[in-house]
């Protein structure tokens, strides 16, 4: 590995250790119980119950610091050497942070926790190993489109989950069938609900158009769909809207015309779109006040102190919206810089004239996961002309 990309993994593991420790102890309110942590280790953590979505949050907190961790280690220690030191590095980290939360009032200390977390980090890690490993062969591997485009193939993978999440299923035909009722109880044409699940489905087309070999994703695209139908009727909480099944049908249609217009073109025409509907859905119903709201500038305050269950999900469609957006620009033309600037400028537009609505709540967080979404396609895919390189940016 060059030197260029052991630097860039020490920066990355740099921001993911803020963001577990930020995400783990905030809002940082110790207070000494008279509990003595070396005492409480030594009888042992409770092994509380858990739920499906702080499994995945556990597992998917961990998971690039085991990847960044495994990266900058292997050139020197060797792959499977590599492995272990994220295992336990994971493991004391989530250790560390779990006796921390015995003096942090709203959380729970849990053997669980630091199960998963290291979980995650061992996951993180063997996946790095192996997308570093295919890297020798790029362009006669299988992985090697996912390995050139790995903005892409991560917003696949979160649209999926925010679809999905927390994963829990069911095997009841009753429950199945109950999941297939808005179907004949709700109505088809509802034209706004339809065109918001529209605009997702076609960005995910664009994503697998990028990771196919082939001239379009329509097949991958209706795979996607399928699978992601298939778990809205068998997982719980979840059902198949009519709005949505219309949505997939016309994301097929389109998305093999966008595929004729051209890469910059097609990424341009949805750019627009996207960037027009986060507009109106961010400033609905446009009923400003004269007196504004402070601006909330302390990052992650909302969803953080909200129970996982139903944070999750809007964590997952948060960071595919910003994500879509930048990645949307890049690929019309322009520069990951000059992408996330303008994606940037709007989400922080938007935030600001929320303190004039009422209903809103304007804070720091997306502008942030604007910047995150802009310095991820930097580092894996570069500028526009570089991704047809077929490498990527960490080797």
């Amino acid at each position: 590995m060059p030197e260029s990309g052991v630097r860039t993994a020490r920066w990355l593991l740099a921001v993911v250790l803020f963001l577990i420790v930020y995400g783990s102890l905030f809002p940082f309110r110790f207070e000494d119980a008279g509990i003595d942590s070396l005492a409480a280790l030594r009888a042992g953590l409770p092994w509380a119950r858990t739920t499906r979505s702080d499994i995945v949050a556990n597992v998917l907190l961990y998971l690039p610091f085991g990847a960044c961790l495994a990266w900058m280690l292997a050139p020197r220690i060797g792959a499977a050497l590599a492995l272990v030191a994220a295992l336990l590095a994971g493991a004391l980290l989530s250790t560390a942070i779990e006796v921390a939360q015995i003096y942090e009032t709203r959380r729970v200390s849990s053997l669980a926790d630091i199960s998963f977390n290291s979980l995650g980090a061992a996951g993180g890690a063997a996946l790095a190993l192996a997308l570093r490993a295919a890297g020798r062969s790029l362009g006669r591997h299988p992985l090697d489109r996912v390995l050139a485009h790995p903005i892409a193939a991560a917003l696949v993978v979160l649209w999926v989950c925010y679809r999905l999440v927390p994963f829990a299923p069911v095997l009841g035909p009753g429950e199945w069938l109950e999941a297939l009722a808005p179907l004949w109880r709700s109505p088809w044409l509802q034209p706004w609900a339809t065109l918001e699940w529209l605009l997702p489905w076609l960005v995910v087309g664009q994503a697998l158009t990028a990771l196919s070999r082939r001239a379009s994703g329509v097949r991958a695209l209706l795979l996607v769909m399928l699978g992601v139908a298939a778990g809205l009727v068998v997982l719980s909480g979840k059902s198949l809207l009519p709005a949505e099944v219309l949505a997939m049908a016309l994301a097929l249609a389109l998305t093999w015309t966008l595929d004729r217009q051209g890469e910059a073109r097609a990424a341009g025409l949805l750019a627009f779109s996207v960037a027009a509907l986060f507009i109106v859905d961010g400033l609905s119903p446009f009923n400003f006040q004269l007196g504004r709201d402070p601006m909330s500038w302390v990052p992650f305050s909302e969803s953080l102190l909200r129970y996982r269950a139903t944070s999750l999900p809007a964590m997952f469609e948060r960071c595919f919206t910003y994500g879509a957006l930048v990645w949307l620009l890049a690929r019309s033309g322009r520069s990951a810089l000059g992408a996330t600037v303008l994606a940037g400028s709007l989400v922080l537009a938007v935030e600001v004239l929320q303190t004039w609505l009422p209903s809103r709540v304007a804070d720091i967080t997306d502008p942030l996961l604007v910047m995150a979404a802009g310095g991820l396609l930097a580092l894996f895919e570069g500028r526009p002309a570089a991704r047809g390189a077929g490498r990527p940016a960490l080797r």
